[in-house]
């Protein structure tokens, strides 16, 4: 049997076993070894193992993950993205949908200090979906808004998603994080126009606030943003100054963290252990997920799948048709796994066909990103939507794919918006150098 079809047949598998519900880590795993095995023998699958394993556990910029994460954690714990998203619902609460805007608008404040779209939306459907039920929100617009609004979390730096982009691509996580930035905002703002529009149609979606709030009152509440404001400033800041490197800002972030929560009297032995432990579970998952997909990527090296495909889309003329195709690719992907997965496993496949059309990388990961993010929330394995689902319990699964249909409707227009003008990623990261 060639090489290439044991590629094919190991990549079968490999989804066979995911759909079997085995964890997403050792899928990668065992697929791996075993094609390794088939073609160049057990010892050296077992030298491939231990080799990657310690390879891609010790690369330095690994930091900057478990020292995001645990920033994220540290505010989500101490109630800083509660006050976020209290001070977007004075701000914007009497405007049609609301509470819609402010759990946009809350999701996009958070998402700058939290990298996850996971942390994100358990977050925000504890704070935000009994205060919009308390108003008679529609629960699928509810579930919606809140799915939706946790993509956000991975396209507004720091975001865990451009640092595994960057690790496969050796781009700059540096300016990656500043390609995220115009399209995160535009991101919020059409998640707003959509709710909007909606309420728009139908009133009976979002009834309108009782409670008015003076403008005073309004005011008084910007100092709630201060924590998120300072670090989101002084990490972003300074990786555009050039002041640090990425790395550099991940531990200045999470010492700011603790810092700032300190100073406002609501850190604890207890919430700092427990930030900890959460943060060192998700970076192991993520490890985990990094070392089984690398394995499972030199498995596939060996049986030449990915020269295959790179002379199969090389012979595409068309820029624009290659990267239709590869996009087309990432959504059914993005809808069965998380974007780290998705990450590891794809984009050694597409790296040289990328390399050789001069395809900007920067412009290319936050396509990626964007469309893991469409993933996330798209049917049959929306992950933003079982969270969400696993949060709040009067909720069927139907009604809550159902709430998203018209966010995922503006996600396909954001994607057009920024694969027909790439200098809506790259006008920042330009002005760097």
């Amino acid at each position: 049997m060639s090489p290439l079809i044991v590629g094919c047949i190991g990549f079968l598998f490999l989804m066979f076993l995911m759909s079997m519900g085995m964890p997403i880590a050792f899928a990668f795993m065992a697929s791996g070894l075993l094609g390794i095995t088939y073609l160049s023998g057990i010892k050296a699958a077992l030298f491939a193992f231990g080799h990657i394993s310690y390879h891609w556990s010790t690369v330095y910029v690994f930091i900057c993950v478990p020292l995001f994460i645990f920033m994220g954690f540290m505010f989500s714990r101490c109630g800083v993205a509660r006050e976020l998203y209290m001070v977007a619902n004075k701000w914007v609460g009497r405007l049609p949908g609301g509470l819609g805007l402010a759990t946009v608008g809350g999701c996009g404040l958070f998402a700058a200090v939290t990298g996850s779209s996971a942390a994100q939306a358990a977050s925000m459907s504890a704070i935000v979906y009994p205060e919009m039920r308390r108003y008679n929100y529609d629960k699928r617009l509810a579930v919606g808004a809140i799915a939706a609004g946790g993509t956000i979390g991975i396209m507004i730096p720091p975001s865990v998603g451009f640092i595994i982009y960057s690790l496969m691509t050796e781009a700059s996580i540096g300016e990656l994080f500043m390609a995220g930035l115009i399209p995160g905002i535009r991101e919020v703002i059409l998640y707003s126009i959509t709710i909007v529009i909606l309420v728009k149609m139908r009133p009976d979606l979002a009834p309108l606030s009782p409670d008015p709030v003076p403008w005073k009152e309004k005011i008084l509440s910007l100092k709630d943003v201060w924590p998120a404001l300072i670090t989101f400033l002084v990490v972003l800041g300074g990786i555009y100054l050039g002041v640090f490197t990425p790395v550099a800002a991940a531990g200045i972030g999470a010492a700011m963290a603790i810092l700032i929560t300190f100073t406002m009297r609501r850190l604890t032995w207890r919430i700092l252990v427990e930030c900890m432990l959460s943060s060192t579970r998700v970076t192991a998952m993520i490890f985990l997920l990094i070392m089984g997909a690398m394995v499972f990527n030199t498995f596939l090296a060996m049986s030449n799948l990915p020269q295959a495909l790179s002379e199969i889309l090389g012979g595409i003329n068309s820029k624009a048709l290659l990267i239709a195709i590869i996009l087309i690719i990432y959504f059914p992907l993005g809808a069965l796994m998380d974007t780290t997965s998705m990450f590891v496993l794809t984009v050694p496949l597409y790296l040289p066909t990328l390399i050789a059309n001069d395809i900007n990388l920067l412009w290319f990961g936050v396509l990626a990103v964007r469309c893991s993010e469409i993933g996330l929330i798209s049917p049959p394995v929306g992950m933003n939507v079982y969270i969400v689902k696993g949060m709040v319990k009067d909720v069927s699964l139907e009604e809550a794919f159902e709430g998203v249909i018209p966010f995922l409707i503006t996600d396909t227009f954001i994607l057009a918006l920024l694969a027909l003008f790439p200098q809506l990623s790259l006008f920042i990261p330009n002005l760097m150098w």
